[in-house]
């Protein structure tokens, strides 16, 4: 499963036939235009919803895969009802099972939320509320269609308290992961696992081995790398601004890095030795690039010049393919030539 996170309502023919070229086959997105409202109330969606469906039904024809996103704790708010509560739960697995019936036959792979280990996609959750949140949502899938593949992704991985923003001694990630994986009562198919060492967290593709395997032996199911990447452009903090504990967005540089440098040659190099990585590991199905292209501002900060959340993709913000779009290309030639998983006859 070699995949890319894009928006796909804003995919472009361009964007898509540059994605086919590069070897990549799914694509990771949420579902645009769900109306939660509406939804509670029993009302049919907003005919953008069925767009997105429809959207959907072209991608599948020309041979994309899609591994869905469903909302997560930031994204639904109070529109299920108080947050904690029965009734928030219920309401969540009712939506998730309405999201597997919707698009039966499209999606077939589902990602329950995003990162709820991490506190920002938590909203006001609490860590055992956000286990539940989940479960909820992969029982909701489930009661849809069986045959669906569910899991979740983890990003707090290895548990390393005040490495990466949002790890603390509570070890979010260890909890969410042994509060799903290790819950004799769920059925769920793969782990999705998240990480950017090198960016986020100190490491680099030598990582890899380690952080997988040690993953794998928590969770003891398939791994679906969700999210993995490396910023193209950033300076790097001082020692001293190091030790501050400054955020990235608050200095707008880097505390880590792979080969001392934030560079589209350096991303390049990084996202080619991650796919040679992965392929050695026979537990993995597949990895997903974050993202397909450059930001015009930080998500985090609303800043242009910020690198923390603008620099990722694989093309420029004019698509123009930068090195890691070859790099890439080629490394899924090599690697993977013949065993990537996407056209609608394998699903």
């Amino acid at each position: 499963m070699a995949g890319v996170a894009a928006p796909i309502s804003k995919l472009s023919a361009n964007d898509r036939q540059l994605i086919r070229e590069a070897g990549l086959t799914w694509l990771r997105s949420g579902i645009a235009e769900l109306d939660l409202k509406r939804f509670i109330r029993g009302e049919r969606q907003p005919e953008a919803f069925y767009r997105t469906r429809d959207l959907i039904v072209g991608l599948r024809k020309e041979g994309f895969q899609i591994m869905g996103i469903t909302p997560g704790p930031s994204n639904v708010t109070t529109d299920l009802g108080l947050p904690g509560t029965p009734e928030y739960f219920e309401n969540y697995r009712r939506l998730c099972t309405f999201l597997g019936n919707e698009f039966k036959g499209l999606i077939d792979y589902w990602q329950v939320a995003n990162e709820v280990d991490i506190w920002i996609f938590r909203a006001t959750l609490t860590l055992e509320q956000a286990a539940e949140f989940l479960k909820a949502g992969l029982r909701g899938l489930k009661d849809a269609e069986r045959r669906l593949k569910v899991g979740v992704n983890i990003t707090l991985f290895p548990s390393m308290p005040g490495e990466v923003d949002g790890n603390t001694d509570r070890h979010e990630g260890v909890f969410i992961a042994k509060s799903i994986y290790h819950d004799p009562g769920l059925e769920v198919d793969y782990a999705g696992f998240d990480s950017y060492p090198g960016t986020w967290r100190e490491g680099g593709v030598e990582s890899w081995h380690e952080y997988l395997r040690a993953f794998h032996e928590l969770v003891r199911k398939p791994i679906i790398i969700q999210e993995f990447g490396y910023s193209s452009a950033g300076d790097m903090m001082t020692e001293e601004e190091r030790a501050s504990k400054a955020y990235p967005c608050q200095l707008k540089k880097w505390r880590f890095s792979w080969k001392d440098a934030h560079t589209p040659e350096t991303q390049a190099d990084f996202v080619s030795e991650s796919y040679r990585i992965f392929a050695e590991e026979p537990f993995v199905l597949g990895a997903t690039y974050y993202c397909w292209k450059d930001h015009a501002t930080c998500w985090q900060c609303k800043s242009p010049d910020c690198p923390a959340e603008t620099a990722w993709g694989l093309v420029d913000r004019d698509n123009n393919p930068k090195p890691s779009y070859y790099s890439l290309k080629q490394c899924l030639s090599a690697h993977f030539s013949g065993n990537l998983v996407g056209s609608h006859s394998e699903s």
